[in-house]
């Protein structure tokens, strides 16, 4: 049985990610830990069990059989829902699209939970509408990628979606060896970056090969690569190195230029989660 940790504080972010937990468990057995969390120096709390109670009315009307636990909790939210999920198969949280300077200030909980949690973070952005179109994962060539496509097999598995397996190039910087300047072609280079998705398509259709998968080569950097096909994505999956915040947004993290543009839900999975974690649900 899935079990989910949902941080809901009654806002419309997070009502989309209510909603959209509501629709995942809404034909399977699962457990939702609705988590709301307060600062220690709070004087008014009633609220924070107001939320609770509306998220748990929601999820009683809309997946009916559905194990609810409720869960108020005083700290840091970043902290507290990923320790509270660290035993969990799946954190949820809204976001709101657009407004990275906004979250910014607010303290970037999204950003801080995809590079805190040991689990997979999926970030449902304010508005979001249900679609039954593709899921969508970036492939790396580092493997750190690994877990990312493991999950996002068993995603499209379990809604009958198809799989679109993306993986982006750009040329090298051209290197020196003595005085003479070693430039790849671009041939070479393409070819080479084929060979990592093929190898991917492969790992696939190896496990699950009734799952209609295409692949998409693309040159261009990886966000952008997987933003040309948020609209056509019923969610993005891509891979983390756990680099920390700050080192995110000095390297240029995928998942925080991806989170404040992404029309759908984007689930960034830890590459210490190890595929076989999600291959087991077979």
């Amino acid at each position: 049985m899935e079990r989910i940790v949902l941080g809901y504080d009654g806002s419309p972010a997070s009502g989309s990610a209510l909603s959209w937990v509501a629709r995942r468990v809404a034909a399977e057995s699962a457990r939702v830990g609705v988590v709301n969390v307060v600062a220690r120096l709070a004087s008014d709390r009633e609220s924070a069990l107001a939320q609770l109670a509306e998220a748990e009315t929601y999820l009683r009307e809309h997946a009916p059989g559905v194990a609810v636990e409720l869960h108020r909790l005083e700290g840091s939210a970043a902290e507290s829902l990923t320790d509270f999920a660290d035993d969990a198969d799946l954190l949820v949280v809204g976001i709101n699209p657009g407004h990275p300077i906004r979250a910014a200030v607010a303290g970037a909980l999204p950003l801080k939970l995809s590079t805190k949690a040991h689990v997979p973070v999926t970030m449902v952005p304010a508005g979001w509408v249900d679609s039954a179109e593709s899921v969508t994962v970036g492939i790396a060539s580092d493997g750190s990628s690994a877990a990312a496509l493991a999950f996002a097999v068993q995603e499209a598995k379990r809604t009958g979606a198809g799989l679109r397996l993306v993986h982006s190039w750009l040329m090298p910087t051209p290197s020196f060896a003595g005085s003479a300047v070693m430039v790849a072609t671009p041939e070479t280079v393409m070819g080479e970056h084929r060979e990592v998705l093929e190898a991917a398509l492969t790992w696939v259709l190896d496990r699950q090969s009734m799952i209609p998968v295409q692949t998409e080569l693309i040159r261009d950097s990886r966000s952008a690569a997987l933003l040309r096909f948020a609209s056509r994505s019923s969610m993005l999956v891509i891979g983390t190195h756990r680099r920390g915040l700050l080192a995110g947004s000095l390297l240029g993290s995928v998942a925080q230029e991806v989170l404040w543009h992404a029309e759908c839900p984007v689930t960034v999975v830890p590459a210490d989660a190890g595929p076989a974690r999600f291959e087991e649900e077979d």
